[in-house]
């Protein structure tokens, strides 16, 4: 796999120089045999954390697929502080998911669905969250 070197522009580093990090190629081959005995590891950790993140950004998740601050969002305060604390345990794990499945039949609906009962505020939130 191969990222594009954080460190350089195109291979070359400020100092007008071949990069030291990726020798002037612009880019780190991930699955080279050579990469795990690179001696500046926290660089390569930069390089690797920034394609990661950059690849998140532009993955497309199914339909109703929300990241978990939205359905943060639509909890209605009363309602959560009304739930026992299996339920409100239940609520932090799926909101550390970073992603919520709010599709019929996935475990994120059923249980909010369940938790909140169907005539609450957060389901009408939530609902209106898919629409």
């Amino acid at each position: 796999m191969l990222v594009q070197c954080s460190v350089c522009n195109n291979g070359t580093g400020s100092d007008g120089n071949p990069c030291s990090i990726c020798e002037g190629v612009g880019e780190v081959d991930l699955t080279s045999s050579r990469f795990p005995h690179l001696s500046k590891h926290w660089v390569i950790q930069g390089v690797v954390w920034d394609a990661m993140l950059t690849k998140l950004d532009t993955i497309v998740y199914d339909t109703n697929v929300f990241k978990s601050y939205q359905v943060l969002e639509c909890l209605d305060t009363t309602e959560h502080a009304a739930l026992t604390d299996g339920e409100k345990d239940g609520i932090k794990h799926l909101l550390m998911c970073g992603r919520v499945d709010l599709n019929d039949g996935k475990a994120g609906k059923v249980r909010l669905w369940n938790w909140f009962g169907a005539e609450s505020t957060t389901v009408a939130n939530l609902t209106a969250l898919l629409a």
